[in-house]
């Protein structure tokens, strides 16, 4: 960005409130916080919202964004509940870091479970886990099998990912105990071993 006098924008979609010690996102993770021009991203996730999104970035440059973004210009409000819902837990995440520090040990406890169990896990530490089956039959027949065993998962495919990398996908959460992720992993075992998968 420096070379070409470039702005650098990152989408955090999956990061807000999760990664970097106090959930911030990967520029905490990666120390660049001074180095990013727009931040976006969603308040479906940790943020609690069922709905909307943000942008934010100096004055000048939301300013710009508002006049020109067609998806801002015509697009309805956010609701106020969902703005309150989402603002309520920005504070609670600023005020201590309990909930992230659990979900990051539920992360890691699940993703090392699996692992062991002989599952291909993408590789990582985010609490968004890919399963890889690589096979969309067998992800959508896997995703039907654990939610027969109480387990709700979702399969992924094309297109939603290339051909191929087909994938069951488990969001893990700060509310999971140790006992809920031991019954995920072994409705995994169980309907891994049953398919053929592990």
């Amino acid at each position: 960005a420096d070379k070409y006098e470039a702005l650098v924008m990152i989408d955090e979609s999956h990061c807000s409130g999760f990664i970097g010690k106090t959930g911030r996102g990967t520029h905490e993770h990666f120390n660049v916080m001074d180095r990013i021009d727009i931040i976006t991203g969603t308040l479906g996730k940790a943020l609690g919202g069922a709905s909307g999104g943000f942008t934010s970035g100096k004055k000048e440059i939301i300013d710009m964004l508002r006049q020109r973004s067609r998806p801002y210009l015509f697009s309805n409000t956010l609701a106020p509940a969902i703005a309150g819902a989402s603002v309520a837990v920005l504070n609670m995440l600023s005020g201590t870091t309990t909930l992230r520090d659990k979900l990051e040990s539920n992360t890691k406890y699940f993703r090392e479970k699996m692992t062991e169990a002989g599952f291909d896990i993408k590789p990582g530490f985010h609490p968004i886990v890919p399963v890889m089956l690589y096979d969309a039959k067998i992800a959508q027949t896997f995703a039907a099998k654990m939610l027969e065993e109480g387990i709700y998962v979702i399969g992924f495919f094309y297109p939603v990912v290339p051909q191929g990398k087909a994938r069951i996908r488990v969001q893990l959460s700060a509310g999971h105990e140790q006992h809920h992720l031991d019954k995920a992993i072994a409705a995994f075992t169980k309907v891994g071993k049953e398919l053929g998968v592990i």
